[in-house]
């Protein structure tokens, strides 16, 4: 009968789309996909005064000073007491925004201008985000944007309803907000830092921050520097750089290649980086990766 083949027809049509359906919903994860839990690690301040910040940041020393208008950054490996880098930061008003030149000790320099003065003595991180928000939405409201989860750079994340913004998923991937954690995506590096070291990380000054993050990843501090002084033109919009359990996610990516920069007796052969985003704010896409 007609009515049985046309049947027939719309069942395999239905198995067909389900199978899809399922196939997007959850694709296969990528292969170089590698969490390492980390060691815990130790953050104190030594000194914490407006003008100057010394603190501990597992094996780095970071000595950040300042005076407004310029600013130096220290960093030293405690074992082995070697000085790894030396930056220094000018800030110079221009009209009703600051111009930030960051120069590392390798020469590289990065410049970019900024609606606030990001080495003014007393500048803490905090300063710069936004502050939690409880979303109080209906349960209509809270069904239609329950969270989402899906694949991006590799990794399985998570972001909608009570979700601050996208990330790995703690669930996925076992995390507790009180580890610390790495995560080798496709192209990108992604770090979460345990809820204790992020509380920390906010009463940091953010250049001095970048230059922890830079020298502890990825040995580009002076380049996450630069990016991180871009962080100053997205005040405005209030990014968050804490998630919803009160944890920094940071993604980044470096590569080392010669970077054609005259450096005598010659051209320098040294690690660039190529992309960087902390918390909901991306800084630096070499790559054109659309936001998760």
């Amino acid at each position: 009968m007609k009515w049985k083949a046309l049947l027939a027809v719309l069942l395999g049509l239905l198995m067909v789309g389900v199978t899809a359906g399922n196939a997007m919903a959850a694709p296969a994860p990528s292969s170089n996909t590698k969490v390492v839990f980390l060691k815990d690690f130790q953050v104190k301040f030594l000194v914490d005064t407006p003008a100057r910040q010394v603190f501990i940041f597992g094996e780095l020393l970071i000595d950040y000073t300042t005076n407004g208008k310029e600013a130096r950054i220290i960093i030293k490996n405690t074992t082995t007491n070697e000085t790894t880098d030396v930056i220094h930061i000018t800030s110079t008003k221009i009209g009703d925004s600051y111009l930030l030149t960051v120069r590392d000790s390798s020469g590289a320099t990065y410049s970019t201008r900024t609606p606030i003065n990001m080495i003014t003595p007393g500048l803490k991180t905090k300063q710069l985000t936004s502050k939690p928000v409880i979303n109080r939405e209906s349960s209509t409201i809270m069904a239609s944007t329950e969270p989402r989860h899906y694949w991006w750079d590799g990794v399985y994340f998570v972001k909608g309803y009570m979700i601050r913004y996208p990330h790995p998923d703690y669930e996925h991937y076992g995390i507790e907000p009180w580890d610390t954690v790495s995560i080798k995506g496709d192209k990108l590096t992604h770090l979460h830092f345990s809820n204790a070291k992020s509380e920390f990380i906010l009463e940091v000054g953010p250049t001095a921050l970048g230059a922890a993050i830079g020298a502890y990843v990825a040995n580009v501090p002076g380049a996450i520097v630069g990016a991180v002084v871009g962080l100053a033109g997205g005040i405005a919009f209030r990014h968050y750089l804490l998630d919803e359990h009160g944890c920094l996610w940071v993604w980044l990516a470096w590569k080392w290649e010669y970077h054609w920069r005259w450096v005598p007796p010659g051209y320098v052969y040294e690690p660039v980086l190529k992309y960087f985003r902390m918390g909901s704010y991306t800084l630096k896409n070499d790559y054109d990766l659309p936001n998760p």
